[in-house]
């Protein structure tokens, strides 16, 4: 099915953009994805429809919105980079996000984590500072407003499209918003002069439904949630999430104040309350990463030697010593040279200027995030699913096949060769169901491996923090500088 607006504005912006693809569509027109041909870049290109267009209250706020986000350099907010006009026809060409709202977040994942919600709030109240310290008052704050890039998890603003917008009569026309209910403040439901702690308040809503995966009030219709925000307490977060950390909860209720001068001044000092219950996931310097990493891989490689050790222990008559003392050799030798290269990395590290608490908190780090990205993981319905459908496979394909191996080698030794063909079919299909077995098992969502723990372990243990200090003494001889103890951090 042809759609006009689309076929209008590919029309409209002929050889500097082509339009790939339709990303959503509301009261206010399409946005679609498209190629930027000149710098060769995706932009997202927001249509105002034709029969909008000739409205010239419309049209002026279509534009102020540009204007308003144009005027505004902040990377927690979407960047607008033209305006093009046809005719009746005028689009928006911004910054193109991949990834998706708030509110298709937590239909996919359900709530936020404290950590994640704690990072959306404050990156969204530095925003919100930024642009009222500007005299802009978005008004429309919410979670379709609020895109999560991929990857990064950076949070953007978009959509200024009704800053100064007066008239509350003017809720339920279309085109006309000037807000949405779920997230309107009470004094901008009560059509009064708002400043940005009415903002502050929707981000207070916003965090409600980042962290509860609903809003503060429900109601059948605008105008009994209208009273709710005007007349009703909101709920404590920890009524719907007893395990929620309180101190955020207790910001989330500030934000949602009825009396502004109950909440927090300014963005900026509603994100420095967040951070300061230090919630957000702590950032790993990249070499300590690697280090930790490239440690528990070179346990991996140990643990494997050891295996291979054993097996051939196990085949090898205990007769042969010219064997034995080859095979002692050469994985001794392997051994010694990955021990010997995991000491050097220690002492790059020290080099570098970190010291053993450091590795201690980014492991610790490492692992929140694991467990962050399993809750995640967990958290999504069809994701669960699938897991569990592995599971199952995995338990049945393992007891299947090791059912059959038994009898399938008892077919073997107790009929005639005539019917060997079958036995050995029987015990490759085992052989493939404990395969698929195993395969499945290990594919179990996001869990810290084996190698991982020992990794972990060693630089906690004492054996750890001896081989940090005997570095750190080695390199400050060298460098003709103070040992700095083990146990200390860097600032």
């Amino acid at each position: 099915m042809t759609d006009p607006l689309r076929t209008a504005l590919e029309s409209a912006v002929a050889g500097r953009y082509t339009v790939v693809r339709e990303l959503g569509r509301g009261g206010m027109g399409a946005v679609y994805l498209a190629n930027d041909l000149t710098l060769d870049r995706q932009v997202a290109i927001k249509v105002l429809p034709p029969e909008l267009a000739v409205q010239p209250t419309l049209r002026e706020r279509f534009v102020r919105e540009a204007k308003l986000a144009a005027s505004l350099s902040h990377p927690n907010i979407i960047h607008v980079h033209a305006v093009e006009e046809q005719g009746d026809l005028i689009a928006i060409v911004m910054h193109y996000v991949d990834g998706e709202s708030l509110s298709e977040r937590v239909a996919r994942a359900g709530p936020f984590s404290p950590a994640d919600c704690a990072r959306l709030m404050q990156d969204v109240a530095w925003a919100l500072g930024y642009a009222h310290g500007r005299g802009i008052v978005h008004r429309d704050v919410k979670p379709d407003n609020l895109m999560i890039e991929r990857g990064t998890g950076r949070v953007q603003i978009m959509d200024f499209g009704i800053a100064r917008q007066e008239r509350a009569s003017s809720l339920t026309e279309v085109g006309q918003s000037i807000g949405t209910p779920h997230y309107m403040s009470p004094e901008q439901a009560a059509a009064e002069t708002v400043d940005g702690r009415s903002d502050l308040y929707s981000l207070g809503c916003v965090g409600f439904y980042a962290a509860t995966g609903r809003t503060p009030f429900e109601a059948e219709s605008a105008h009994k949630l209208l009273m709710q925000h005007l007349t009703a307490p909101a709920p404590a977060v920890e009524t719907l999430r007893p395990e929620f950390p309180r101190g955020l909860s207790e910001v989330i209720a500030k934000a949602l104040a009825k009396d502004p001068a109950d909440r927090f001044a300014t963005g900026e000092a509603m994100a420095e309350a967040i951070g300061a219950l230090q919630l957000r996931a702590r950032e790993v310097a990249p070499l300590l990463r690697l280090f930790y990493q490239q440690t528990a891989q070179s346990i991996q490689v140990i643990l494997i030697l050891v295996l291979v050790l054993s097996v051939f222990a196990g085949f090898v008559p205990r007769t042969d010593i010219a064997i034995y003392l080859l095979m002692y050799v050469l994985f001794g030798t392997v051994g010694l040279t990955i021990v010997t290269q995991s000491l050097e990395r220690v002492r790059f590290v020290i080099r570098q200027g970190y010291t053993a608490p450091d590795v201690h908190a980014a492991i610790t780090a490492m692992e929140e995030e694991t467990a962050t990205a399993r809750e995640q993981l967990l958290g999504d319905p069809v994701e669960r699913r699938r897991i569990a459908r592995r599971k199952r496979v995995a338990v049945t394909g393992g007891f299947l096949g090791g059912l059959s191996i038994p009898w399938a080698i008892s077919r073997v030794e107790d009929s005639s060769e005539a019917i060997l063909p079958g036995g050995v079919l029987i015990l490759v299909v085992a052989a493939a169901l404990i395969g698929v077995s195993i395969a499945f098992w290990a594919m179990r969502p996001v869990r810290v491996s084996a190698s991982q723990r020992l990794a972990s372990r060693l630089w906690r243990s004492r054996l750890g923090a001896a081989i940090f200090a005997r570095a750190q003494r080695r390199y400050a001889r060298g460098a003709g500088r103070p040992a700095v103890p083990a146990g200390d951090s860097r600032a």
